[in-house]
C-alpha cells in the first residue's frame, strides 16, 4: 500500500473539518498547504480566484518554493492558471507536456517550469468556475497521478463550500478595489486598469492626480465625520463626469485621480482639467456651515511624457504639488523643469514623515541668562533631527520643507509636547520658575485646535501659561492669524518677536499686535563695536521697546564686548554662544541646573 496515499485519505476527515470549521480562508489554504505537504511531500501550493467582472486573477494564498507570489492579472493571460481555468476541469500535466503547451502558443512560460502542476477548478453552486487551487513540484522524485487529482477535486468542491459560505470572492475582491468610504475604485485598481488601458490604448492618454487644498486644517477643525461628508461629496461630484473615456479613482485622505483617454489633443486635456478644477470648486454646506472647497490638479500625458502607468502617476504628482505651491486651486500639466525642485521636496517630505513616525527629532535647548544674577532664568526649545544616516541635521535643512507639506504639523506638536513636559520636570525637580521659548512656524496658526492643544498640555503637565513664550516671525502677522495669536495671549502665554528688526513693518506691529517681548536679531549683535549704523538701529530698537514697556532678550551674543555694549544700555536677559551653544537635555540639566 502506497504510505503517501494512505496519509492524505486518513486526512480527508480533517481536512473536511478544518474547510468547515475554519472562520476565515486563510487559515484554509494553510492548514492544506500543511496537509499536501505532510502527505505528499508537495511543497507547491496555490489559490487563484477568478472575477470575471474585473477581469482578473487574484492569488490570496501562494507557498512556492521557487517562484514569488505573482501579482493580480488580467484572465485573458497566457499562464498556466489562465490555461486551467479556461479548462474549466482538471488539469495535470508534466515537464514534457507543460513544455508542449508552450511551443503551440497556449501556455506562455512564467517562473520555473514544474515537473508536474495539477490544478483543480472551484465551482459554484452554477457549475460556473470561479478559481482553482493548483499543486506543483520541482522535484523529479516525486510524480503527480490519478490519486492526486481525485483527492484535489474533492478538496476543490469542499473548499467553493466555504468560498461560498464566506462570500470570500465578492467581500474581498469588493474591499480590494472599492473604496467603502466613496465606493469609487481605490489605487489598487487604478495601477491594474491604467497598465491595461496603456496597452491597449493607441491614441493620448492623460493621468490626472486631484488633491483638494487645505482639507487637512477642514478635518483638524471640524473632524473625521464632516471630512468624509466633504469627500463623499466631491467624490459624488466626480463620478457624474464618469465616462467611457473618463475613469475616476478614490486614491485615499483627500486624493483622486483619473483616467481620461480618447485625447485629440493638448487644448482637449486642457479643457478636461479646467472643467474638474470648476466641478469641484464650490461651497459646501454641512450642518449649517459653510466650507471653501477647491483642490489642486496635475497633469501627466501619455507618451509624452512616459508610457508606464507608476511614471505618468508620478510625474501627474508631481505637477500637482507644482500647482499647490503656485497657488493652489489650478491645474498644471507636467514639465521635465518641476522634477528638480519637486522630487528634491517630495523626498525631504516623505523622509519628514518617517522621521514623524519613529520620532526622530531631538530637542536641543539654549540657555537664556540674566545679567544681574548671572544665572539661568529661562530656555529656547530647539528642533534637531537625528538623521539615520546623516546624522544631526539643523532646522535650516528641513524645516522649509516641511512647511511646504502638513510634516510641519507633526514637528510643532512635537516641540510643544516634549518642551512643556520638560519644563515641568525640571521646574519641579530643582524648585525654580524657568521659561520656555518656543517657535511657531506661521503655518501652525492655520491649526484651528493649536490654542486647545497648547491648553490641555498645559494643564497635564500642571505647567502655568505666563511660563511659556511663544515666539513668532514678523511672517506670522497675517489678520487670519491675529485671532489665534490674541487667544494665545487669553490663555495666559507670552507673545514674543523673534528676529526683531529684520522686517520693514516690524514697528506697526507692536502696536496693533499683544506683544509682550522682542528678541533683538543677532545681525545687529554681530561686530556692534564697529559698526556705528548698528549701534544707532540698536538704540532705537531698545528705545521703542522700553516705551512700549516691552521685554528685551538680546540674542546672539558671542563675546564680552557685544555683551557689555548692551548691558550699558540697560538690556538685562541674554542669549547666545557666549553662555552656551544649544544642547541636549542631559548637558543642559549638569551644566545649568544641577549648580543651582
Amino acid at each position: 500500500m502506497n504510505p503517501q496515499k494512505t496519509n492524505i485519505e486518513t486526512n480527508l476527515l480533517k481536512i473536511s473539518s478544518i474547510i468547515h470549521d475554519s472562520k476565515n480562508l486563510n487559515t484554509i489554504f494553510e492548514e492544506l498547504s500543511i496537509i499536501i505537504k505532510n502527505s505528499w511531500g508537495i511543497k507547491n501550493f496555490y489559490v487563484a480566484l477568478l472575477n470575471k467582472e474585473l477581469d482578473l486573477i487574484t492569488f490570496p494564498y501562494y507557498n512556492d518554493i521557487k517562484d514569488n507570489p505573482p501579482k493580480e492579472k488580467f484572465s485573458n493571460g497566457k499562464g498556466i492558471t489562465n490555461y486551467a481555468l479556461k479548462q474549466e476541469k482538471e488539469i495535470l500535466v508534466d515537464s514534457i507536456s507543460y513544455k508542449e503547451l508552450v511551443k503551440n502558443g497556449d501556455v506562455e512560460a512564467i517562473g520555473s517550469t514544474p515537473n508536474f502542476w495539477l490544478g483543480s477548478p472551484l465551482k459554484d453552486f452554477n457549475q460556473s468556475t470561479i478559481g482553482l487551487i493548483a499543486i506543483q513540484t520541482y522535484d523529479k522524485k516525486i510524480s503527480i497521478n490519478d490519486t492526486h487529482i481525485k483527492i484535489m477535486k474533492f478538496i476543490s468542491e469542499q473548499l467553493t463550500l466555504a468560498i461560498d459560505r464566506f462570500q470570500h470572492i465578492k467581500e474581498v475582491e469588493h474591499l480590494t478595489y472599492y473604496d467603502p468610504l466613496t465606493e469609487l475604485p481605490n489605487k489598487s485598481l487604478f495601477y491594474e486598469q491604467g497598465e491595461k488601458l496603456l496597452k491597449d490604448n493607441a491614441s493620448i492618454l492623460a493621468c490626472l492626480f486631484i488633491d483638494l487644498d487645505n482639507f487637512m486644517i477642514i478635518n483638524d477643525t471640524y473632524g473625521d465625520y464632516l471630512s468624509n461628508q466633504i469627500i463623499q461629496k466631491v467624490a459624488y461630484k466626480l463620478s457624474k463626469l464618469k465616462s467611457e473615456y473618463l475613469k475616476i479613482y478614490y486614491w485615499g485622505a483627500d486624493k483622486f485621480t483619473l483616467i481620461l483617454t480618447g485625447c485629440e489633443d493638448l487644448d482637449a486635456i486642457k479643457n478636461t482639467a479646467k472643467r474638474i478644477n470648476e466641478k469641484i470648486t464650490s461651497s459646501i454646506k454641512l450642518n449649517d456651515k459653510e466650507l471653501s472647497i477647491t483642490s489642486s490638479i496635475g497633469v501627466s500625458i501619455s507618451p509624452i511624457h512616459s508610457t508606464n502607468i507608476h511614471d505618468l502617476c508620478r510625474d501627474a504628482d508631481i505637477a500637482m504639488h507644482q500647482a499647490k505651491e503656485n497657488g493652489k486651486n489650478q491645474f498644471y500639466i507636467f514639465e521635465e523643469y518641476m522634477k528638480d525642485v519637486i522630487i528634491t521636496n517630495y523626498g525631504m517630505s516623505e523622509s519628514l514623515k518617517e522621521a514623524a513616525s519613529k520620532e526622530q527629532w531631538e530637542i536641543f535647548y539654549q540657555p537664556q541668562i540674566h545679567s544681574n544674577s548671572n544665572k539661568i532664568i529661562g530656555f529656547e526649545a530647539l528642533i534637531r533631527w537625528r538623521h539615520p544616516q546623516k546624522g544631526l541635521l539643523m532646522p535650516s535643512s528641513f524645516i522649509p520643507s516641511a512647511e511646504t507639506s502638513d510634516c510641519i504639523f507633526n514637528i510643532g506638536e512635537y516641540v510643544i509636547k516634549n518642551t512643556i513636559k520638560q519644563l515641568s520636570m525640571w521646574n519641579k525637580k530643582y524648585n525654580i520658575e524657568m521659561t520656555a521659548s518656543i517657535n511657531l512656524s506661521p503655518r501652525e496658526f492655520e491649526r484651528k485646535k493649536l490654542v486647545s492643544f497648547i491648553d490641555s498640555t498645559l494643564k497635564k503637565n500642571k505647567i502655568s501659561p505666563e511660563l511659556i513664550i511663544v515666539e513668532i516671525t514678523e511672517s506670522t502677522f497675517l489678520d487670519d492669524n491675529l485671532n489665534q495669536i490674541k487667544k494665545l495671549k487669553d490663555l495666559g502665554l507670552k507673545i514674543s518677536i523673534d528676529d526683531f528688526g529684520t522686517g520693514y513693518s516690524s514697528l506697526s506691529y507692536l502696536h496693533e499686535y499683544p506683544i509682550d517681548s522682542i528678541k533683538i536679531d543677532k545681525s545687529f549683535v554681530r561686530n556692534i563695536n564697529f559698526d556705528e549704523q548698528k549701534k544707532v538701529l540698536s538704540n532705537s530698537i531698545i528705545s521703542l521697546a522700553n516705551n512700549l514697556n516691552l521685554d528685551i532678550v538680546t540674542e546672539g551674543i558671542e563675546n564680552s564686548n557685544e555683551l557689555e555694549f548692551f548691558i550699558k544700555k540697560s538690556c538685562t536677559k541674554f542669549q547666545g554662544f557666549f553662555f552656551s551653544e544649544p544642547i541636549n537635555q542631559t548637558q543642559f540639566e549638569n551644566n545649568f541646573l544641577k549648580s543651582l
